[in-house]
């Protein structure tokens, strides 16, 4: 049709549309959630609630500023300073006059309750507003393009102690630990669920980040904290979202549909002792008793006064080793595996005295052998069979060493430790309530090992290696 037809064919009556501003009527209901438009449609690997209500996407990145471990009257306090940062998209804000009109009081931003110590100050308690991304004070005002963000400080309040935690020190000095923290993305007063809002930590990285950090996304940001705190390293940090069921009250709500999931987010701090000390100061030295010991076949089997002076001497020597790294070693009421070294290495000079003893009554002349012998031959000492019995014996020592020692009791240990009480535990095996809630697909960890800290330093924006499944997670 031409132009001048469609007007014919307009009705000349009809009144023009009107043209509506929210932020001009005082009484607009800024607090509901705003509803992302149907062309902007989630992608496949976010549909996860059954009862999908073209749900909000927020964007969240956590900033780790600071962290340490304070040991302090028998404790050992794990501490953050960090923010947490939150995107998503109102579209009712397009074009908002952020030159002349402040943020809507009542402006809809998601619901937060942190873990049990975990403070997530104003935000918690719904008083802080969210500001237009990309404007502040010092850039022109420009109408909003709709995009929100919000940036809250996050800490520990007091502290987490991770002294609690006791099963780990069973393999000290090569313990570590997993600090679980959790946010629930849900009020009491306006309960959403993940039908409602959907959580992400697929947010776009920036090109020169991409490019710097090789990351497609950004959830990490890893700025100026260092990896090591005292007698602690930190070895990852791991992020993922989860959903969990709602209490039973909540489930008579007009708005909860059956299958609902509240939406959750997980952080996870992997910690470990920096066990070099305690090695090149303990265990190494205490091994290296253990095998002085063997030299003492270096010595004629006959010799029983030397060899005997020489596994005394050593046996003091543990007390000397034990001494410098007693005043680094919690008090326990169970062993640990510093303590079954220097048993172990205990057991080995306490073994090899015993063979020497063994070595030296059986190869030695009866008694009175001279007022019987018919030749002083036969009240020789038996070098050739006191050789046997230490070749046995040492043989014996050598395997207890190596394979109980060493292997069972030091390195097996450390790791049966460490896979169920340390700091690689799956998250599901936890303690905690928050424990029990499940990682969706979207789960990552970031490894901060001596690779990472060689490329990145001190400074990261950018995301963790993808965990498939939650089960490991």
């Amino acid at each position: 049709l031409t132009s001048s037809a469609m007007n014919e064919s307009e009705t000349p009556d009809e009144p023009p549309e009107p043209s509506f501003a929210p932020w001009d009527d005082p009484d607009y209901p800024w607090d509901e959630r705003p509803l992302p438009p149907p062309e902007r449609q989630l992608p496949p690997a976010m549909n996860i609630s059954k009862n999908d209500n073209n749900p909000t996407v927020v964007e969240i990145v956590f900033a780790l500023k600071k962290w340490e471990v304070v040991a302090h009257d028998g404790k050992e306090t794990f501490k953050i300073i960090a923010n947490i940062e939150m995107y998503w998209t109102d579209d009712r804000m397009i074009g908002f006059p952020t030159h002349h009109k402040p943020m809507p009081e009542n402006i809809w931003r998601p619901r937060l309750n942190g873990c049990a110590g975990f403070d997530l100050g104003k935000a918690e308690n719904y008083e802080q507003l969210p500001r237009f991304y990309g404007y502040d004070s010092t850039q022109e005002h420009k109408p909003s393009d709709g995009r929100m963000a919000q940036t809250f400080p996050v800490n520990l309040k007091d502290g987490f102690d991770i002294s609690a935690d006791m099963e780990r020190f069973k393999s000290f000095p090569f313990d570590s630990t997993r600090v679980d923290l959790s946010i629930v993305f849900f009020g009491v007063k306006r309960p959403e669920w993940d039908k409602d809002v959907r959580l992400s930590l697929r947010r776009p990285n920036n090109e020169s980040c991409v490019k710097k950090y090789a990351s497609q996304y950004q959830h990490i940001d890893f700025d100026g904290a260092s990896t090591h705190s005292n007698d602690y390293e930190l070895a990852g940090i791991s992020v993922a979202i989860g959903r969990n069921p709602p209490t039973t009250r909540f489930k008579n709500d007009p708005r909860f549909w059956d299958g609902d999931m509240t939406p959750c987010y997980f952080i996870s701090f992997h910690i470990k002792r920096s066990s070099t000390f305690y090695v090149h100061n303990g265990i190494q030295p205490m091994y290296t008793i253990a095998f002085f010991g063997f030299a003492g076949y270096a010595l004629e089997p006959s010799d029983l006064a030397n060899r005997a002076a020489l596994c005394a001497v050593l046996f003091l020597s543990i007390y000397a080793v034990q001494w410098t790294t007693v005043g680094h070693i919690p008090r326990l009421p169970f062993k640990t595996v510093m303590d079954y070294v220097s048993e172990s290495v205990s057991s080995v000079l306490m073994l090899i005295l015993v063979g020497d003893c063994v070595a030296y009554h059986v190869a030695r002349p009866r008694r009175n052998c001279l007022a019987t012998a018919a030749d002083d031959a036969e009240c020789a000492f038996d070098d050739e069979t006191a050789d046997r019995v230490d070749l046995m014996w040492g043989l014996s020592v050598l395997a207890y060493v190596s394979f109980y020692a060493v292997g069972y009791r030091t390195i097996y240990a450390a790791y049966r430790s460490l896979r169920q009480n340390g700091h690689s535990r799956p998250w599901v095996k936890g303690s905690y309530l928050r424990n029990k809630w499940r990682p969706t697909a979207e789960a990552y960890h970031l490894k901060m090992d001596e690779e990472y800290c060689r490329r990145w330093g001190k400074k990261y924006l950018g995301q963790g290696q993808r965990v498939n499944d939650a089960e490991v997670w």
